[in-house]
């Protein structure tokens, strides 16, 4: 009878341990089911947009390079700077009399390099700056009434507006403006009498004279 309660006993134990041991693998899988399921979750969500993630897609904006999408620029950006640099009439016809050529001086009796453009005009015209700069020399007393403006601009350009009588008060030194007024057409005088009243007008390039028309194309080419 001792020895069948012993067994009893054995076997009993055995299955107790056999259970223990179950539970304790049950126990450790979910375990780990939890912890791998936790983090997968953390790496999805580590992994949205704007978690800060080194893998998510580049929005094709640099961090902090300085550089603002094109949506933010200024529109004032695209806007020319400074005053323009293309010639404008010295007066408002712009019938030539004579362009930068060889021909024959009537007033001289002889055949010369016409070192500037004619325009037609009469005494009293209005004479302007073609660009802004800045006057270097001012002539109103020539012996042969060969008065000129002599403007400076940049790039090394100047220009001499030639029979004419400079606007009152102006003088060397003084800032004028694309179109501003600096003077009239004189009365006839000078190498150039014989063609009349008229505006001679002349372009240099850092001291080399120039042909008036490659700045301003007013003649058929």
């Amino acid at each position: 009878m001792k020895e069948e309660n012993k067994k009893s006993k054995k076997k009993l134990l055995l299955y107790y341990l056999i259970l223990a041991a179950c539970l304790l693998v049950i126990a450790a899988v979910t375990v780990t089911v939890i912890f791998t399921v936790k983090g997968n979750t953390n790496d999805i969500l580590d992994n949205k947009p704007g978690n800060g993630d080194v893998n998510k897609p580049d929005d094709g904006n640099k961090p902090d390079d300085g550089n603002k999408p094109d949506d933010d620029k200024n529109p004032d950006d695209d806007k020319p700077t400074g005053s323009d640099t293309s010639f404008m009439l010295p007066v408002k016809s712009a019938a030539v009399t004579s362009k930068y050529e060889f021909v024959y001086d009537q007033t001289l009796d002889r055949y010369c390099v016409h070192q500037g453009m004619d325009f037609e005009g009469k005494a009293g015209d209005e004479v302007c700056a073609v660009l802004d700069g800045t006057v270097t020399k001012v002539v109103t007393d020539h012996i042969i009434n060969e008065n000129y403006v002599t403007i400076t601009h940049a790039n090394g350009i100047a220009t001499t507006y030639k029979y004419i009588n400079a606007k009152s008060g102006l003088k060397e030194g003084d800032k004028v403006k694309r179109g501003e007024v600096i003077g009239s057409i004189a009365e006839a005088g000078g190498m150039e009498m014989k063609q009349g009243e008229h505006l001679h007008f002349e372009v240099s390039v850092n001291g080399k004279t120039a042909d008036p028309d490659d700045y301003l194309d007013i003649l058929e080419k």
